[in-house]
């Protein structure tokens, strides 16, 4: 893998993020301008840039089977020690900064950096198991990260009325909200677009043969959302700076703790677990192993500071970690890559 490059996609991606800068100084944009790119670039050029790696690669790659198979286990893995390290460690911050410390700590930008940044620096087979890798990331997304943003929103409720009734209540509460994640999971977008995906590559449908049949008008269509994730999710982020309060940042002991794991223990423990599995025998990929350490070393997720604001947290706080980590990526994320 060329180092070079992807220090200049990275460096790409925070030039993006001027635009964004530019147009909320000026008092550009309108009400709820960041969550509609948002939405755009979720619902429609992600699933677009899933879809077209899926098609693109259908000729070249058909060999990818084990490779999916074991992105999808590692991605597990990542995940489940993510969240056993975050709940381990916080416990000094107050409450409503160590749910957010450990959403942060968990979850990555896997999804608006990662994927375009895999598919620029290493091509559409990237693509396709950083997409896997996203089917475990939304899920964990929708029920541990939902969990943490609201498992305590049950001592609120008062002592009046039956014992029994009240945990009847709150365990009815557990449930809706458990099935109410779980459909958000099945019903994502780049799920969807993966399992689409898969069933393309399954029925073997070729890009060139698409082209042939006179239908390149979706290949073409596909192609143009695709490009549309990069620089949309970078000014989503430039949006979200400018709002950023850095007042007492450099005494935020945990702060510091959050970034020294999310950008570069957490990454190098999951490239050693692949490492090691490779040593035994399994037979993974250099482009798979690529994938899950880049998408494992992208900074905190966008979908945090969402997460805050839909349900009562720290949006100041949890932004600040987000825009913090998001700028020291560009030196971490080589750096991580260049120790493989």
């Amino acid at each position: 893998m060329d180092i070079g490059k992807l220090i200049f996609n990275v460096a790409v991606l925070f030039i993006m993020m001027l635009p964004g800068i530019v147009l909320k100084k000026c008092n550009m944009c309108p009400e709820g301008f960041g969550k509609g790119i948002s939405n755009l670039v979720l619902y429609i050029a992600q699933p677009a840039l899933v879809l077209y790696a899926y098609i693109s690669a259908s000729a070249r790659f058909s060999d990818i089977w084990q490779n999916v198979l074991w992105v999808f286990i590692l991605s597990v893995v990542a995940h489940v020690l993510f969240a056993v390290v975050a709940m381990l460690l916080f416990r000094g911050a107050t409450p409503a900064r160590r749910k957010m410390l450990r959403f942060a700590t968990i979850f990555s930008n896997a999804a608006f950096m990662g994927i375009p940044l895999v598919e620029a620096v290493i091509g559409p087979e990237a693509a396709i198991y950083a997409s896997i890798y996203n089917i475990t990331f939304n899920f964990f997304l929708w029920t541990l990260g939902v969990h943490l943003c609201t498992h305590d929103e049950g001592a609120d409720l008062d002592g009046d009325g039956d014992a029994d009734l009240r945990d009847a209540h709150l365990s009815a509460v557990k449930h809706t909200r458990a099935a109410r994640s779980l459909l958000k999971v099945l019903l994502h977008p780049v799920t969807i677009a993966s399992v689409a995906g898969l069933a393309l590559l399954i029925f073997g449908v070729d890009l060139a043969a698409i082209e042939g049949a006179g239908l390149s008008i979706i290949s073409d269509s596909l192609y143009m959302l695709k490009c549309l994730v990069a620089p949309l999710s970078m000014v989503v982020i430039g949006l979200r700076l400018t709002e950023v309060n850095f007042r007492g940042v450099l005494r935020d002991f945990h702060m510091y703790l959050f970034l020294v794991l999310r950008h570069f223990v957490l990454p190098l423990a999951v490239l050693g677990i692949t490492l090691l599995l490779r040593t035994l025998g399994v037979p993974i990929s250099d482009v798979a192993l690529l994938v899950i350490v880049i998408m494992a070393a992208t900074p905190a997720a966008t979908s945090a500071t969402m997460f805050a604001e839909m349900y009562d947290c720290d949006a100041v706080y949890v932004s600040r970690l987000v825009v913090i980590s998001t700028v020291l990526c560009i030196a971490t994320m080589p750096l991580v890559v260049m120790l493989i």
